[in-house]
């Protein structure tokens, strides 16, 4: 059986993998990663602090309501004309 440590939670951006798909040339991986790049939010580790995880959970909803409010704001524009 593993040892969790209750401070930490699985990383909401890789989960839980330490890596993410490396796009460094668009949809083609250029680099000597092949296709893989360990996960700016973990560093390869596979799990953060909940502090982190609630940062990262925050952002991603501001980022969700930004681009909603983009969207709308579009629509809104195309519908005028």
């Amino acid at each position: 059986m593993e040892d969790f440590d209750e401070d930490f939670c699985q990383c909401p951006r890789c989960s839980g993998w330490g890596f993410i798909d490396c796009h460094c040339g668009g949809d083609l991986c250029v680099c000597d990663n092949y296709g893989e790049a360990d996960c700016p939010l973990c560093h390869g580790e596979g799990e953060v602090s909940e502090a982190i995880y609630r940062a990262y959970e925050a952002r991603q909803r501001e980022n969700a309501r930004l681009w909603a409010e983009a969207r709308a704001k579009i629509d809104a524009e195309g519908d005028a004309e």
